[in-house]
């Protein structure tokens, strides 16, 4: 894993180095400007892995290919791999051993390298995409519904496993938004990515696309996503993901 994380950021490093050595700020009929949104799903996540927003504008070109500044922020929810939903005595369900959730934001800035230019509306356009920056990871308390009595009166806990042994009083799991700021706590890190990107049908100034790549992320400290007592908890993560997006393109301003 930390080959892979430094591997990727020496490439960044290098082509971003000799991309500003070589972009020509010279503004051409191609130079353009775009904005989308999106979702996102991984390796480390379930099918609705988090939201992007991401920003692409001409720089210059690049071995005599045209060259793009990329910004973009993402947000995901990282999940351990052992991750389990029990279902409970009344149906609902929880997931056994989970102590928190964690959430990465991650501000992202690099280059798009255009190797396949679109055309009007037809066809396909494909470019290559470095980029990297700060991990903002955020650990918020995995509540639950617990009957600590055994008479129906619900209280709103963190879930520790220690603790509630008895798993016939927990009701369910108190759902993503309970208390949602209360005892977050930020875990900072670094991440890096590399990916394909592929430019569908557009119509005017329209667009649709895809990001399929690789991410690699390491944070400050190791989160607490499940119960150290029931198995390990990881600082490292290297995942593939990929992007649906949705946005608009316009010329730049001469």
């Amino acid at each position: 894993m930390k080959v892979s994380i430094y591997s990727i950021f020496l490439l960044l490093v290098v082509t971003s180095g000799y991309a500003q050595q070589k972009t020509s700020p010279k503004k051409t009929s191609e130079d353009y400007k775009m904005f989308a949104y999106g979702v996102t799903t991984n390796t480390n996540s379930g099918l609705l892995g988090g939201f992007v927003v991401r920003h692409s504008q001409a720089v210059g070109t690049f071995k005599g290919n045209l060259m793009h500044r990329y910004i973009a922020l993402e947000a995901v929810n990282l999940k351990h791999p052992k991750e389990k939903a029990e279902p409970t005595s009344i149906a609902n369900r929880y997931i056994f051993g989970k102590r928190n959730y964690f959430f990465s934001l991650r501000p992202e800035y690099g280059r798009e390298l255009v190797f396949f230019k679109k055309h009007g509306d037809d066809g396909i356009g494909i470019s290559l995409i470095v980029a990297g920056g700060p991990s903002i990871g955020l650990q918020k308390p995995y509540y639950i519904k617990y009957d600590k009595n055994g008479r129906g009166a619900i209280e709103i806990v963190q879930y520790d496993p220690n603790i509630h042994k008895e798993i016939n009083k927990i009701q369910g799991s108190a759902g993503i938004w309970q208390e949602f700021f209360k005892g977050m706590t930020i875990n900072p890190g670094l991440h890096v990515k590399l990916a394909a990107n592929i430019d569908m049908n557009t119509f005017g100034n329209s667009l649709t696309g895809f990001e399929i790549g690789i991410t690699s992320e390491v944070f400050s400290k190791t989160p607490e996503i499940m119960s150290t007592q029931l198995t390990t908890n990881a600082r490292f993560y290297n995942s593939g993901y990929l992007t649906i997006y949705f946005g608009n393109r316009k010329q730049k301003t001469k």
